[in-house]
């Protein structure tokens, strides 16, 4: 088989703001507020790849619930954590500890503390559950799965987090619901017809993570909580806290920061999408550092189409030239491949500086 060019990251964007968008008409039956939504939709993502959402329909209350059950998490002993421990699944799913994760950047020029001692971040991550998705009956089951990334998550038990699992599947069910709405209104932006994407988010390739970045062990020291990288599906919406640390990187080099704002989602584009679009989506470097001296907690929901869709370049993104980013992939090929490099293998052992 040929070597496919797998490197997601555009061509960066040059940008010294992120926007806010209104997506509220996400919901409107109007389709020409529709289309206005995606226009602006398109310059976020051709200029920036990043932007905020505000009314974007889930519950604050449900939200709040979900921070309040990572702070409950991360606040349990490290054996009762290490029960859900990543190296017990074959599929990337449970908790990392300190230091676990590698974040490989592809950046000669970025050279920080990540490379060499991993991320100053725990982590807990889940992935698509058929009873989390409004649009399963219970009867339903899983399509075949030959990238191993389906289903068989680690969750903590009700005796240890009561409420924990049905809180996240709640939030899990608010946030795909909103996400195949956006993949609507990305369609729309890409002049194609709007339910283009809807046969590829029928069991969509979904990871969701809660992350809890602690402050510098060391004054004067600093290590990334996440390095620089870009997501790998198609695109992600970050919940954050109050404390600041997302930064994200333009065309001149600068970090920007990506400031919480209450009652906002961000959203970035994901490598994925930005190699469908021929890299016009802008797939944007970004990183998580905390300098704040407080405990910093974070949700994002990494969105991707059903694990055997084809990404190929769309005919409408082909360079005059005939150029294509890359050659035809299967969507869950690809994200296993970049599980493989970031993640904690099954049966491997954490590191020895966590505790």
């Amino acid at each position: 088989m040929d070597q496919l060019d797998w490197s997601g990251t555009s061509p960066e964007a040059d940008f010294n703001n992120i926007p806010i968008i209104d997506v509220s008409a996400l919901r409107s039956s109007d389709l020409e507020k529709r289309q206005h939504l995606a226009t602006r939709i398109y310059e976020a993502c051709t200029e920036v790849g990043f932007f905020y959402i505000k009314d974007h329909g889930i519950p604050e209350e449900l939200i709040s619930a979900l921070h309040t059950a990572a702070h409950q998490l991360f606040a349990l002993p490290m054996d009762q954590k290490m029960d859900v421990y990543v190296g017990k699944s074959t599929k990337y799913r449970g908790f990392m500890p300190l230091y676990a994760e590698q974040t490989p950047t592809g950046d000669p020029t970025d050279a920080t503390e990540q490379g060499a001692t991993g991320a100053l971040s725990e982590s807990f991550d889940i992935g698509y559950e058929i009873s989390a998705d409004p649009l399963r009956a219970a009867g339903d089951v899983l399509p075949p799965d030959i990238y191993d990334l389906y289903g068989d998550n680690l969750w903590p038990s009700d005796a240890v987090l009561p409420g924990f699992r049905a809180t996240y599947l709640r939030y899990c069910a608010e946030a795909l619901t909103l996400c195949r709405m956006l993949m609507r209104s990305f369609a729309l932006a890409l002049s194609l017809d709007e339910h283009f994407f809807d046969d590829s988010v029928n069991y969509p390739g979904v990871t969701s993570r809660m992350l809890h970045y602690p402050p510098q062990p060391v004054e004067g020291k600093v290590i990334d909580g996440l390095g620089a990288h870009t997501d790998y599906e198609c695109f992600t919406i970050l919940s954050q806290d109050n404390v600041p640390a997302l930064q994200v990187r333009n065309a001149c080099g600068e970090w920007m920061l990506a400031p919480p704002i209450p009652g906002t989602l961000v959203v970035n584009i994901a490598d994925c999408l930005s190699m469908w679009t021929n890299k016009k989506f802008k797939s944007t470097v970004h990183r998580v550092t905390n300098l704040t001296g407080q405990e910093r907690y974070s949700i994002p929901f990494f969105f991707g189409v059903d694990y055997d869709t084809t990404v190929a370049v769309l005919p409408n993104c082909v360079s005059e030239d005939g150029s294509e980013c890359t050659k035809p992939f299967k969507a869950g090929e690809f994200v296993r491949a970049q599980l493989a490099k970031t993640y904690v293998g099954y049966g491997q052992e954490p590191p020895a500086n966590d505790y």
